[in-house]
C-alpha cells in the first residue's frame, strides 16, 4: 500500500510539474526550455554519437591487433600418415675373407602407417598483425570518417539553430497575436461606445444623426466583434505552436513577459555574406562533404599501390602422443613475417573507382557554387527585409500616434455634432489599421532577424537579444 501511494504521489507530482504555468515567459527562457526538452535535439545528438563511434572504428581498423585463440578437439581416431611405395637400396660392397663382393641395389617395397598425433588435441595461440603501408588507404579512410563525424556535428548544430529560430518566430508570433487580440478588443469596445453614443444622439432627435448613421455604427460594431473572434483563434493557435516548439505538453499554460524594445541592427551586406560563407551550417556541411570526397579519391587511388603488413604469432599444443607431428620441437614456438599484396591487374576496377570518386567530388563542388549564390541571395533578402521592416515600424509608429490623436478629436467633435458618423468610424478604422501595421512591421522585423541569424549560424550566440 505504501508503495502504491508513493508511486501515485510521483505521478501526480510529475503531472503537476508538466502542466505548471509559465508566468512572464521571456524569449531567453523559451529557448532554454526548448533546448532542454525538444526531441529533435535528442535524435541529432544520437546521430552525432553514431558518427563519432564510426570514426573511432576507422581509427582502430588500421592499428595493431592482438588476438588470442584456444581450442580443444577430439577426432574419431588417431591421425596417421601412410607411407607406401618403393625404396631403392643403394649399391654397396661386402668385404669377405675371399675378397670384396659387390652387392647391387634392389627396389624395396614399403607400406607403413605412421602415427602423427593423438585423437585429443588442445592448442592456444597469440597472434599479432600490423599494417606497415597501405598505399594511402589508411589516411583516406580515417579522413572520410573524421569528416563524417564533423558533418554530424554540423547537423547537430543546424538542428539546434533551427530550433532557436523556430522558437524565436513562434514567440514573436505569439506576441503579435496577443497584440492583435488586444487591438481587436479595444476596437470592438470603441465601436460599441460609438454605437451607444450614436444611439443616444439618434434617439435624442439629433438633426445630423440619422438612422443610416445608427445602422452604420451597429454594422461596424458587429464587424469588430467578428475580427475579435478571429484574433482570439489566432492567439490560441500561436500559443500552442510556441508550446510545441518548446517541447512542452499542449495543455501548458503560459504568459509572455512585457515586450522589450526592438533590437538594433547595423549589419553591412558584404560582411554578412562573408560571415554566412564561414558559419552557415548548410555550407559547412557541403564543404566537409567535399573534403570527404577528396579523401574518397585518395582511397580509390590506393588500389594502385601495394599493401605491406607484419604479422607474428606464438603457439602451444597439448597432445598425449610424444612423437609424430607434435614432437618436443613442434609443441610450442613462434613465427614472424612480412607480407605484401599488390593487385597487378584488375581489369580496370580501380581506374573506374577513381573516376567515380573524382566525378562525385566535382558534383559536390558544383553544388557548392550554386549554394553560395543562393545563400548570398537569401542573405540579401533578409537584409532588405530588415531594412524595410525597420522603416515601416518607424513610419507606422508615427502614423499610429497621429491616428490616435485624430480619433480622439473626431470623437469629441462627434459628441458636439460637429462631424458626421462616417468620419468617426473612418478615424477609428484608420487607427486600428495603422496600429495593426505597426505590430506587423515589428513582427516582420524580428522574424527577418531570426532568419538572418540562422543563415549566419549565430542564432545560438544572439539568443540573448
Amino acid at each position: 500500500m505504501k508503495s502504491l501511494l508513493f508511486i501515485a504521489t510521483l505521478l501526480v507530482s510529475a503531472t503537476a510539474a508538466a502542466s505548471a504555468p509559465l508566468e512572464n515567459l521571456t524569449l531567453e527562457q523559451a529557448i532554454r526550455i526548448a533546448r532542454e526538452n525538444h526531441s529533435s535535439l535528442v535524435v541529432s545528438q544520437s546521430a552525432l554519437e553514431v558518427a563519432e563511434a564510426q570514426y573511432q572504428q576507422a581509427m582502430a581498423a588500421f592499428g595493431p591487433k592482438v588476438n588470442f585463440e584456444a581450442g580443444v578437439q577430439r577426432a574419431d581416431q588417431d591421425r596417421t600418415f601412410t607411407f607406401s611405395g618403393t625404396v631403392q637400396t643403394p649399391d654397396m660392397s661386402l668385404s669377405t675373407p675371399l675378397g670384396t663382393i659387390p652387392v647391387q641395389g634392389q627396389p624395396l617395397p614399403m607400406n607403413l602407417d605412421v602415427k602423427l598425433f593423438d585423437r585429443d588435441v588442445s592448442q592456444a595461440s597469440l597472434n599479432f598483425t600490423y599494417p606497415l603501408y597501405t598505399g594511402g588507404k589508411e589516411e583516406a579512410v580515417k579522413g572520410i570518417a573524421r569528416r563524417g563525424a564533423d558533418i554530424a556535428r554540423e547537423d547537430n548544430r543546424r538542428t539546434e539553430l533551427e530550433l532557436v529560430r523556430d522558437v524565436r518566430k513562434y514567440y514573436n508570433g505569439a506576441r503579435f497575436a496577443e497584440q492583435m487580440e488586444q487591438l481587436a478588443v479595444d476596437t470592438a469596445e470603441r465601436f460599441k461606445a460609438l454605437e451607444d453614443l450614436t444611439e443616444r444622439l439618434y434617439q435624442g432627435a439629433s438633426l445630423k444623426v440619422r438612422r443610416t448613421d445608427y445602422l452604420r455604427s451597429r454594422t461596424s460594431t458587429s464587424v469588430a466583434r467578428s475580427m475579435l473572434s478571429e484574433a482570439r483563434y489566432g492567439r490560441s493557435l500561436s500559443r500552442e505552436a510556441l508550446i510545441n516548439a518548446m517541447g512542452l505538453p499542449l495543455n501548458t499554460s503560459l504568459s509572455l513577459a512585457p515586450e522589450a524594445p526592438l533590437p538594433d541592427f547595423d549589419g553591412r551586406l558584404n560582411e554578412l555574406v562573408a560571415d554566412a560563407m564561414q558559419f552557415n551550417p548548410d555550407r559547412q556541411r557541403l564543404a566537409l562533404a567535399i573534403e570527404a570526397a577528396a579523401y574518397k579519391v585518395d582511397e580509390a587511388r590506393s588500389g594502385y599501390l601495394p599493401t605491406v603488413g607484419i604479422e607474428a604469432s606464438t603457439y602451444k599444443v597439448w597432445n598425449g602422443y610424444d612423437g609424430g607431428l607434435f614432437n618436443s620441437d613442434n609443441r610450442d614456438g613462434w613465427t614472424i613475417g612480412i607480407g605484401l599484396k599488390w593487385d597487378i591487374f584488375d581489369s580496370g576496377v580501380v581506374k573506374a573507382q577513381v573516376k567515380e570518386a573524382v566525378a562525385g567530388k566535382s558534383k559536390l563542388e558544383a553544388q557548392q557554387i550554386l549554394l553560395d549564390k543562393g545563400l548570398s541571395l537569401q542573405i540579401k533578402d533578409d537584409f532588405l527585409r530588415i531594412q524595410r521592416a525597420r522603416a515601416q515600424a518607424d513610419d507606422n509608429l508615427k502614423a499610429k500616434t497621429f491616428a490616435e490623436e485624430n480619433r480622439k478629436l473626431n470623437v469629441r467633435a462627434y459628441q458636439e455634432e460637429m462631424v458626421e458618423t462616417k468620419d468617426v468610424i473612418e478615424a477609428q478604422i484608420i487607427e486600428s489599421f495603422t496600429t495593426a501595421n505597426f505590430y506587423r512591421a515589428r513582427y516582420d522585423l524580428l522574424t527577418a532577424m531570426a532568419d538572418l541569424d540562422y543563415r549566419l549560424g549565430r542564432a545560438l550566440q544572439n539568443e540573448q537579444r
